[in-house]
């Protein structure tokens, strides 16, 4: 058992200060004798999954330009891939802080940044980047960003139906703007609805039971 010569009381547990006077503590401690259990948070629970996610994301940032530069020097693309790693960065942060209303702050994102990107093509005659790269692009974004929030918070199957609109409504949008015949450059649309395909038919196959005895309860049926 720690000791603290300031406050004269001994300390059970293991810590490197005094809970009242912030000392130095002598002795050993020992965790078993802790008075309140250890609870990991969210980034200690999954360090090892995140600083895998961190080695990807640095290797995919590293990789294209180093493409770029040996392969494509006209043009810069790579930028782009960087800063859509970093929006995906930045929207995991925030799903995490707000982990209660996650399908809220996803959409509200989407949004925001959809419609930006929009009026900011506009503002240049309207040159189609925004519905062509920029939408698609943001939608896939999200449904990664979706997938691992919900490995990490380890989400309930009521946030999995939400996800599960969600994922609708990110490939709803691109193949409006195929059936329209509004796009230039087609493949980014293609892949995010292969990707909301996709994310559908996972949540289906392996959550569909539980999301259909969660709809039965709220629906009294």
């Amino acid at each position: 058992m720690q000791y603290c010569n300031h406050c004269k009381v001994k300390v059970k547990g293991a810590h490197s200060i005094c809970p009242l006077c912030s000392g130095i503590l002598e002795g050993k401690g020992d965790y078993k004798e802790d008075v309140f259990p250890f609870i990991p948070t969210i980034y200690q629970e999954f360090n090892l999954f995140i600083r895998v996610l961190v080695l990807i994301s640095i290797i995919a940032v590293v990789a294209s330009f180093s493409v770029n530069i040996i392969f494509t020097k006209e043009s810069r693309w790579s930028l782009l891939v960087a800063a859509g790693i970093a929006c995906m960065w930045i929207s995991l942060f925030f799903i995490i802080r707000k982990k209660n209303n996650i399908g809220k702050t996803i959409l509200w994102q989407v949004g925001i940044i959809s419609i930006l990107s929009v009026i900011w093509d506009k503002s240049m005659g309207f040159i189609g980047w925004s519905i062509d790269y920029v939408i698609p692009a943001v939608c896939v974004l999200a449904m990664i960003v979706m997938a691992i929030g919900a490995k990490i918070l380890k989400i309930g199957v009521r946030d999995l139906i939400v996800y599960l609109l969600i994922d609708a409504v990110f490939g709803f949008i691109p193949l409006i703007f195929i059936i329209f015949g509004w796009l230039k450059v087609i493949y980014p649309s293609v892949i995010c609805v292969a990707a909301s395909i996709i994310s559908l038919s996972a949540l289906i196959l392996f959550e569909g039971d539980n999301m259909k005895n969660e709809l039965k309860k709220r629906m009294h049926i």
